[in-house]
């Protein structure tokens, strides 16, 4: 398992710490005048009208039936998708319903699923949500206000740190009828719909007291049910015949698969050789070499086997090293560009990756979020509405290596052992001292995942040149999670995906209101104004150009302080499957290939 932020198809949930707003209040900002509509995008107009037929990625007369086989890393143990610190397999939240479902695409559009009307406050900081009175639970009873707001409750309260960082600014109550009221204390939050598309819906009933059903009694409202749980390994859905929402437009030529099946492996070489054996369908590649070089001796003829191999910025995923900043030696940035001059990108791309990464420079590249040279007016004017100034180095280039000799080249070398030398890290005896602690210097690096160990012992090799010790830490990946939550690093593995709508990652990440709160995301934390007005910014943008300046200050200041070294970008999808499925014409340009909802058996 590799550590990151969850991607926008997993969950990408946010968080802030406000009073919450008063129901008064909340009623004034809605207005008399609000209409409810059928969906709801923060940024431009919808592109579905009311009663739309379906999504145009996908074949809404694609034929139902046959059985997808899947693989996934890691093990799980419940079923119990609500309370922490349960370890339920993912994809069976597949049983539940959200209450409106993201466009893919779209920037920021969602749709009514559980939800048939959405009425939202001219400030985001209210929802008011009509639920369809056509949506069942599995054993035919009606989805109720009480679900939803049972379901929020418990994440709240006692679900993972993500949620309860997430809903700690929300309130849910029930109005009359089927109607649910959400209040967000962080008025103009505006990815407040992506946050709570994430949320699967439960059967209070079946829930309370902290009771959690057993397989058999496991009811959802989705378009699958649990047929067969054999913990740790493998697992069975089953297409429900009756699924209540099976012809609306958010559902239309999704879900197609009449059997799921899902079979977990301990590590991604076992989990490969079962795919070249024919025993699951579709295979994500994660290894360049592998891609390269791994496919020969298959069960099958390569005839039968089809692979794809394309640029997708918007799924760019960045990986780094995040710098745990609460610890003194790493605390002087110094120490961070130094360590950061050591690493020679194109070399370990050549011989690690053939060639196939991009490097890290930008959190935002080849977007207009993406800043470059010297500060903009957009930047500057937003400096100066928070009375904030930056480094004159920072507002001249966002490159903190813009200044120094190629990284990895032995200039670059030598620049890293100065700055080592003037942060008082001196060479004695074959080795760093660290002035902290009087003692040969070992820099404790905890791997989230295997893929990261040839990097790791790239890097070894490049810090070995100034006389620093890698101490690389491999734990299981429960472990390593808590590791991380409780700060027992001074670097750790970290890939993060900024979203097509930035701002609520980057605050569960980087924003100094979570620095020290226990079990939060901002694992470096870093505590600067700038970057935090960036963040807030980001997160209540409502138009295009204020978005573009927030993500360019933010990239800008970002970067100058380092709480993140870059080790590379990838933005390539590789995927290979067995040719016994069809896919969507309409999903093969600029959509990420999505087996589970959108492909259909031949």
């Amino acid at each position: 398992m590799t550590w990151r932020i969850p991607t926008r198809r997993e969950f990408l949930a946010q968080s802030g710490a406000f009073a919450l707003l008063s129901t008064g209040k909340a009623n004034i900002a809605l207005g008399s005048d609000r209409e409810p509509k059928h969906g709801f995008s923060p940024i431009g107009q919808l592109k579905y009208p009311e009663g739309f037929e379906a999504f145009d990625y996908v074949n809404s007369s694609a034929r139902k039936g046959g059985t997808l086989r899947l693989a996934r890393i890691g093990q799980f143990h419940t079923v119990d998708t609500l309370r922490y610190p349960a370890r339920p397999p993912r994809d069976i939240r597949l049983i539940y319903d959200r209450l409106w479902v993201a466009s893919d695409d779209e920037i920021a559009s969602h749709y009514g699923l559980l939800a048939e009307s959405i009425e939202v406050s001219d400030d985001l900081s209210e929802i008011i949500v009509t639920l369809d009175s056509r949506a069942r639970w599995h054993d035919g009873n009606p989805v109720t206000p009480d679900d939803v707001v049972f379901t929020f409750s418990t994440l709240k309260s006692n679900g993972a740190p993500f949620y309860r960082q997430s809903f700690r600014n929300l309130k849910v109550e029930s109005l009359s009828g089927d109607r649910i009221r959400i209040l967000d204390s962080r008025g103009g939050d505006r990815d407040i719909f992506r946050k709570l598309a994430a949320i699967p819906i439960h059967p209070a009933r079946l829930w309370k007291d902290d009771q959690t059903p057993d397989q058999a009694g496991l009811i959802g409202s989705g378009p699958y049910r649990l047929a067969n749980f054999n913990p740790p390994r493998n697992y069975v859905l089953e297409r429900v015949d009756d699924y209540w929402a099976d012809s609306l437009g958010v559902n239309k030529g999704r879900w197609n698969f009449n059997t799921l099946q899902f079979e977990y492996f301990l590590d991604q070489t076992a989990m490969f050789e079962a795919f070249k054996a024919d025993l699951y369908d579709i295979h994500t590649e994660t290894s360049a070499s592998r891609w390269a070089g791994g496919y020969e001796g298959l069960s099958k003829p390569t005839a039968n086997l089809k692979r794809l191999d394309e640029n997708s910025p918007q799924d760019a995923s960045l990986h780094g090293l995040v710098v745990n900043l609460r610890n003194p030696a790493f605390s002087d940035r110094r120490v961070r560009l130094a360590l950061a001059l050591a690493y020679d990108f194109d070399l370990a791309n050549k011989i690690l990756f053939n060639g196939t990464f991009q490097p890290f420079a930008s959190v935002f590249a080849d977007r207009p979020l993406e800043a470059n040279g010297k500060t903009t007016k957009g930047e500057m004017d937003l400096l100066a509405a928070a009375n904030l100034k930056l480094d004159p180095s920072a507002m001249q280039n966002p490159d903190p290596l813009a200044d120094f000799p190629p990284a990895g080249s032995r200039q670059a070398l030598a620049e890293a052992a100065r700055l080592l030398d003037e942060a008082g890290f001196v060479f004695e005896s074959g080795g760093r001292i660290n002035p902290h602690t009087g003692e040969q210097w070992r820099i404790r690096v905890v791997a989230t995942s295997p893929q990261y160990d040839r990097l790791l012992g790239f890097l070894q090799s490049e810090w070995d040149k100034l006389g620093l010790v890698l101490d690389r830490q491999s734990p299981d990946p429960a472990s390593a999670s808590r590791q991380l939550l409780d700060r027992d690093f001074d670097l750790a593995t970290l890939s993060w995906s900024p979203a097509r709508l930035p701002g609520n990652a980057e605050r569960l990440l980087w924003h100094s209101e979570l620095a020290e709160m226990e079990d939060s995301y901002a694992l470096s934390g870093i505590a600067d104004p700038a970057l935090d007005h960036a963040i807030d910014v980001m997160a209540r943008a409502r138009s295009v150009d204020a978005l573009t300046d927030a993500g360019k200050l933010f990239d800008r200041v970002f970067r100058f302080n380092m709480p993140m070294l870059p080790l590379y970008q990838n933005s390539r999808i590789r995927m290979a499957w067995w040719d016994r499925y069809g896919r969507p014409d309409a999903s093969r340009e600029d959509l990420t290939p999505s087996p589970v909802d959108r492909w259909w058996s031949l």
